[in-house]
């Protein structure tokens, strides 16, 4: 019998909550689209190969947390576990939104993951980063910026009071403090209304004179004005992010000029092909679906990551959602569908190895408008190097959970 017949009527639901209206959807939108891709790709084959040798057809149900609010995180969280019987899901990597919920995905077995980390715990097993992802990514992407460039000497921080803001601030410390030659000489966080006058919450931060400017909080829209606005004030420095919502800045600020200055990197880029020709098709498929215009970098995020819940899944000889937790860790390499071998990490952070510690890729923009690889880390062996200057930086920031 064909294994894609024998066993496609299952259906396996799968939860994602994320901001779905309002200005932080230019975040959640596309990573819901990302996961639903990855939904799609599966079912087209027949369903999800699970290890006891059925397949399941997957069902994407959404949630809205408005902001990545921890209050709204619970709210969504009850709905989607308590009403809804959701057992695997996808969440954001923001602490406070994380913490929201542990428990509950403890007491109901839900095995949760995220394009990062943020906040695990050994006290709450059914949360894991699924990718390295965020904040770990901001650590990787300073750092790899301020090898690239050696004139990098002066850097600026600034992020949002809100907590993966909070989270984004200790870790872009974390990966300047690798670089004993370079000195922090703005690190600061503000208020989300501050972000209706741009330029008087850069103009500190250009008095500064920073070389490198780091930043978390902005959204996409916010984000192309203010890097217009720091261009219009002089600055030809470095740009560092997890990522740039490029058809929004380039409508703004002509490529030439931005090029080579934008280090950034999530997950991986999925309209640049050379790293990954599997994740190129997403690509494909979102500009041929909502147009070139409308291409986000967080949409490639939330398909990263599934893709661990995906492996788990696979290996596992139950679709059990404890089974399946208890495999992916027993695992000492995972085998990710896009990324590869991958081991679990994260024990001096988090008390637990139950982050998935994913090569990252880091990107930047060519003269032509098009996003090129940089170069690709190495996350566990950057954090082996480094973990003796990084981690008291995370603890100070507030960001060590174990």
């Amino acid at each position: 019998m064909d294994n894609k017949q024998a066993s496609a009527a299952e259906t396996l639901d799968v939860g994602a909550i994320q901001p779905l209206a309002g200005d932080c959807a230019q975040w959640g939108i596309p990573i819901v689209r990302g996961m639903q891709y990855w939904a799609d790709q599966l079912n087209a084959d027949g369903g999800l190969l699970a290890g006891d040798g059925k397949r399941y057809k997957i069902n994407l149900k959404t949630y809205d947390n408005v902001c990545y609010i921890p209050g709204e995180e619970l709210k969504a969280g009850r709905k989607a576990i308590l009403d809804d019987n959701i057992k695997f899901m996808l969440q954001t990597f923001t602490p406070g939104s994380r913490q929201a919920i542990a428990q509950m995905t403890t007491d109901n077995h839900v095995l949760t993951t995220s394009y990062g980390a943020g906040y695990l715990s050994k006290d709450h097993p059914y949360l894991n980063g699924g990718i390295t992802g965020s904040p770990a990514a901001y650590m990787l992407i300073a750092s790899r910026a301020i090898d690239a460039n050696p004139d990098v000497k002066r850097v600026a921080i600034i992020t949002s009071d809100q907590s993966f803001g909070l989270a984004a601030k200790a870790y872009f410390e974390a990966g300047v403090a690798a670089h004993p030659e370079v000195e922090i000489v703005y690190n600061e966080s503000y208020a989300p209304d501050a972000t209706k006058d741009m330029l008087g919450l850069l103009t500190p931060l250009m008095a500064s004179k920073p070389d490198m400017v780091c930043q978390l909080g902005w959204v996409p829209a916010q984000y192309a004005s203010a890097i217009e606005t720091m261009e219009q004030m002089g600055f030809k420095g470095v740009h560092c992010a997890e990522g740039f919502t490029f058809p929004m800045i380039l409508e703004r600020v002509p490529a030439e000029q931005l090029a080579g200055r934008t280090y950034f990197g999530y997950a991986f880029e999925a309209s640049e092909p050379t790293f990954s020709a599997k994740g190129h098709e997403l690509y494909k498929w979102y500009v041929e679906e909502y147009g070139v215009e409308e291409w986000s970098p967080y949409t490639p995020i939330g398909y990263a990551s599934m893709m661990t819940l995906e492996a788990g899944i696979r290996m596992s000889p139950s679709i059990d959602s404890k089974v399946v937790m208890e495999t992916l860790y027993a695992a000492d390499v995972v085998d990710h569908p896009l990324f590869g071998p991958s081991k679990w990490g994260g024990e001096e952070i988090y008390g637990a190895n139950h982050h998935l510690l994913t090569p990252l890729p880091i990107y930047n923009l060519d003269a032509d408008g098009n996003v090129v690889l940089d170069h690709v880390v190495d996350h566990a062996a950057w954090w082996e190097k480094h973990k003796d200057v990084a981690l008291p930086r995370i603890d100070a920031g507030g960001q060590v959970f174990r």
